[in-house]
């Protein structure tokens, strides 16, 4: 299980709590005077509904604005290069990111051809955030003939507050190269 999904489901296990508390405080007189085992099923049931709805908008929209979650915030439109071995020309590239908490998707297009993420995932590793994910490409028909379908990985590290992603690019054509990619 991944470090962010555990602080998550951690967090989401207080909010349960809180608002368990909070929703019995509410009736406490009710619930002192006339005791019910089923309206404090109820109560948790409560609880569980308005913690999904947080937890849902959590894991969408609101998680980008917690200064306690150190994870990086990629949505966004990237330019940038790629050079490969393949015929040693550089290229440039555009790479649209979306993302929220546990997922993200990469959308690069070239002006021969489109790579989508099959898989997408933030790794820490020795303490730097790297972006690693693993696409499928699928040139313009005018090209095929010299650039098949293929997949391929990309590994990038996130750099300068998040605007700069480099790294390194493999294919199952027995080809690699260099991508920069700037906010």
């Amino acid at each position: 299980m991944s470090r962010v999904f555990e602080k998550f489901m951690t967090r989401m296990a207080w909010v349960v709590l809180i608002v368990f508390v909070i929703r019995c405080a509410i009736s406490w007189k009710e619930i002192v005077n006339d005791f019910s085992l089923y309206e404090l099923f109820g109560f948790a049931g409560e609880a569980i509904t308005v913690t999904a709805v947080i937890a849902a908008l959590y894991e969408k929209i609101l998680w980008k604005y917690d200064p306690f979650l150190k994870w990086p915030v990629l949505n966004g439109k990237y330019e940038g290069e790629v050079k490969s071995n393949f015929d040693g020309s550089e290229r440039k590239i555009v790479v649209q990111i979306k993302q929220s908490l546990f997922s993200i998707f990469v959308l690069l297009k070239t002006e021969e051809s489109s790579s989508k993420a099959i898989s997408a995932k933030i790794i820490d590793r020795d303490g730097e955030n790297v972006l690693t994910y693993t696409y499928i490409n699928r040139p313009k028909t005018e090209v095929r003939d010299r650039s098949e379908i293929h997949y391929g990985t990309a590994i990038l590290s996130i750099t300068d507050n998040y605007e700069i992603l480099e790294g390194v690019y493999y294919t199952d054509r027995n080809t690699a190269g260099d991508m920069v990619l700037r906010r």
